[in-house]
Parts: C-alpha cells; sequence; structure tokens
C-alpha cells in the first residue's frame, strides 16, 4: 500500500484571473494543454479517497480556486472528511459574504502580495488596496491569514514595504518564494533573483519579522551553499531539503498525481494511486534520486541540503538531477 504524505494541494482549476509574470503552473507553457476539468463529486471522491489513506491537510488552489463556483460545496466536504483545510487565492473575487462563509472551516488563507507598487505590473489586473483589505477583514473575523509573495528582480526593491503592509493589515503569516521559471515563468527569466538578491531577500525579510514578533518560512528549498550566513535566521524558517513527494503531493486540475506545484509531470491518475508505488519518476523523489553533480561532494549533501529545487531544474535545466536556476543567473 502506498504510503502518502500527510499533506496534499488540490489544483482545482487551471483558470485565473491574474496573468502573473511569475506564475510556474505548467500548462502556462503548454499551448497543448486540455485539461479534463473535474466536476464537483469527482473531487469530493478524490477527497474522500485520499483521507482514507491518512493524510490530514488539503490545501486549495490553482490557477485561481474562488472561480469555481461549487468552491463552498467541496470546502464542505473536506471538513466534515476532517481534513485540516488552507486556501491560496489571488483575492480578486473575496468578499465579505465569502469570507462570513468560509469563516466556520477554521482554514488558513493564503493571498498572494506580489508587489505594492508593481502589483498592476506584476498581475496585469487590479491593485493592491483590495487585497489588503482582506487581511484586515480576516483579523477583523478571526480568519488565520498568510502573505504569500513571490520575490521577482521587479519587487524585490520594495520587498521591505511588501512584507510589512500585509502584517499591519492583519497578516499572522508570511510565506516567501523566489521566482523560479516555469509556466508563464519561462517567458520571463529576466525576473529570476541573483544570489545576492537571494540573501537581501532573506535578510530583510528577517528584518521585518523581527520587528513583527511573527515568523514566516520560504517555501522553495535553497542550496545551503549560496546562503551567506544561515544561522541569522530566527524568524524566517528556510529549507535547504526538497519536500516533494515526501512531505506534499498534487493532483492536477485533470486528477492527475504530481510530486509538487512546479512539476509537469503527471505520475498516474488519482483513480489508480495505488499503482503510485511503482511509478519511477515518483519513487526517484522518495529516494532523493536527484541529486546534482555540482553537490555530490558537498559536505552538507543528503545532510541538509539537496542542492536547491528540484522541479525548478527540471523545468530550466532539463533534469531533475540539473543545477538549481539560482545558478543559471550567475554564470
Amino acid at each position: 500500500m502506498i504510503n502518502l504524505p500527510k499533506v496534499f494541494v488540490a489544483e482545482l482549476t487551471p483558470i485565473c484571473n491574474h496573468q502573473c509574470i511569475f506564475c510556474s503552473c505548467p500548462w502556462e507553457n503548454d499551448k497543448n494543454y486540455k485539461p479534463e476539468i473535474l466536476s464537483t463529486n469527482e473531487w469530493k471522491e478524490i477527497l474522500s479517497k485520499i483521507r482514507s489513506f491518512g493524510v490530514k491537510q488539503v490545501t486549495f488552489t490553482g490557477g485561481e480556486a474562488t472561480t469555481r463556483k461549487d468552491l463552498l460545496d467541496i470546502l464542505d466536504h473536506a471538513y466534515n472528511l476532517g481534513f485540516s483545510i488552507g486556501l491560496i487565492s489571488n483575492g480578486k473575487l473575496i468578499n465579505d459574504e465569502f469570507l462570513n462563509k468560509i469563516k466556520k472551516y477554521n482554514l488558513l488563507l493564503s493571498i498572494s502580495v506580489p508587489g505594492i507598487k508593481t502589483f498592476k505590473d506584476t498581475t496585469k489586473t487590479g491593485d493592491i488596496d483590495h487585497t489588503l483589505d482582506i487581511f484586515s477583514k480576516c483579523k477583523q473575523l478571526g480568519i488565520k491569514t498568510t502573505a504569500n509573495i513571490t520575490v521577482t528582480k521587479k519587487n524585490i526593491n520594495e520587498l521591505y514595504e511588501n512584507i510589512a503592509l500585509p502584517i499591519i493589515n492583519g497578516a499572522s503569516y508570511v510565506l516567501l518564494n523566489r521566482f523560479l521559471p516555469g509556466g508563464r515563468g519561462l517567458e520571463n527569466k529576466e525576473f529570476l533573483l541573483t544570489l545576492e538578491e537571494i540573501n537581501l531577500m532573506l535578510d530583510t525579510a528577517e528584518e521585518v519579522l523581527e520587528k513583527a514578533g511573527i515568523s514566516g518560512h520560504v517555501g522553495t528549498e535553497l542550496p545551503l551553499c549560496i546562503i551567506k550566513n544561515p544561522e541569522k535566521y530566527k524568524h524566517i524558517n528556510v529549507s535547504y531539503k526538497c519536500a516533494a513527494a515526501k512531505n506534499f503531493f498534487v493532483i492536477d486540475p485533470s486528477g492527475y498525481i504530481k510530486v509538487c506545484n512546479h512539476s509537469p509531470q503527471k505520475c498516474c491518475h488519482w483513480t489508480k494511486i495505488e499503482d503510485l508505488i511503482f511509478d519511477d519518476y515518483w519513487n526517484k523523489f522518495i529516494n532523493s534520486d536527484y541529486i546534482p553533480d555540482m553537490c555530490k561532494n558537498c559536505k552538507y549533501l543528503g545532510i541538509k541540503c539537496d542542492g536547491g529545487c528540484r522541479e525548478a531544474a527540471h523545468v530550466t535545466n532539463g533534469s531533475i538531477s540539473a543545477c538549481d536556476p539560482c545558478f543559471n543567473k550567475n554564470e
């Protein structure tokens, strides 16, 4: 019997009402992608099946999950099954009525904040005011919120403000993701951070979080060797080990299992989940069979570091054992 991670991500739809320059959803770079979007009942079946394997937490995302008219029905089913629930959203369709309806689920609402002055240029729509207002309203309602910030060369210079404003408005946690090529992001590689900028990202986050007295983490693992002073970070947690297939997994809009949301590789359909144990690609991640040649003599290998994001290496450089794209920017 397959031993699944305790956390899974449900990509409910490929449809999104933002056009973010950093979007890594694989379908955004695949002209032949024609998802067979699952029905309400199919997602309910998936949730029931996954719960039977002992999975405890589900995070709903997309695309943009709130574009589905049946989202509340799906959330209700997950809640009744006993899942701990997360919801990732750009916030554009979130209003008072929606917030009042989701309050009962005791979920964690993660709202994308991809810039302040750069918000419109980054998303190609709207402005930051509505997004910040969501944090304020959630605080009043007692809904836990995370500010989800993808850091790019476009917004790095306003990162202090980008982290501080959501916290001031009520965010209780911060999730940082460095820009990684994938999906639409493959067309915008010029927004990759340099090694210096990655260290600046961590330093800035640590400064703001320390002043605010809250915590955060970096959502995509980093190569430990590029961090100048890793022991200094007490408020921003930095991961150096790949979590794909070990700590979480993904089911895409058509019902296919993936090792992580950056991955274009479909392992098997959810209806054949028992066969996942035989899938070569899945097992490469389970067994950490993806170490780059450049890392094989590193003193941190296997204990503290996997050489950065393996799926970003795959998408950018053609193999899960290729170098992390952070090194591309500094060649």
